[in-house]
């Protein structure tokens, strides 16, 4: 294997505590690529939206969720949320792509921190989604929700490496 690549492995593992300054920079920077890993993820679920909308719109409306006066007015609301989602996400992808640039040159601790907090947050709503919806989270959560889901949870570890690196960084910058 090449030696830079068993490098960046090693600074992308967070079980293993950085062994130096060039190690504690690849480990932060480890951070940038889970920000970049994390807006494309947002983007590749864009083609998705408007059908998981409807999706989920249809099964409240089945589900007896909505009365049936309030059914045209939140099919209408429902329809106009789909842009709003996707301008979400794109605007989201963007600020991930900014803060990717910011942590590769600054390799801070603190914005995979962040994100660290907002993946748990993520997670424990997924878990939170299940338990409400009972037997139709099927309906609603494919085989892609799941490679999204084992790719945020990759990201998570990313960003706790990066978070190490940072750290072990801060001290260093300290010392001197």
């Amino acid at each position: 294997m090449n030696q830079k690549l068993k490098l960046w492995l090693r600074a992308a593992n967070p079980t293993a505590p950085p062994r130096g300054m060039a190690e504690a920079q690849r480990s932060a920077r480890v951070g940038a690529a889970a920000l970049v890993i994390g807006a494309v993820q947002g983007l590749a679920g864009l083609p998705t939206i408007s059908g998981k909308m409807e999706q989920s719109a249809a099964l409240m409306m089945q589900g007896g969720a909505v009365p049936a006066h309030d059914q045209a007015m939140f099919e209408g609301v429902m329809t106009a949320m789909a842009p709003v989602m996707i301008g979400g996400v794109l605007v989201l992808s963007a600020v991930y792509l900014v803060l990717a640039v910011v942590q590769w040159r600054k390799m801070t601790w603190l914005i995979p921190a962040l994100m660290l907090v907002l993946l748990a947050y993520s997670l424990i709503s997924v878990v939170n989604g299940f338990a409400l919806l009972g037997d139709e989270a099927g309906q609603l959560y494919g085989p892609l929700a799941i490679v999204q889901w084992i790719i945020m949870l990759a990201t998570g570890f990313l960003y706790a490496a990066a978070v190490r690196g940072g750290l072990m960084l801060s001290r260093l910058k300290r010392s001197f």
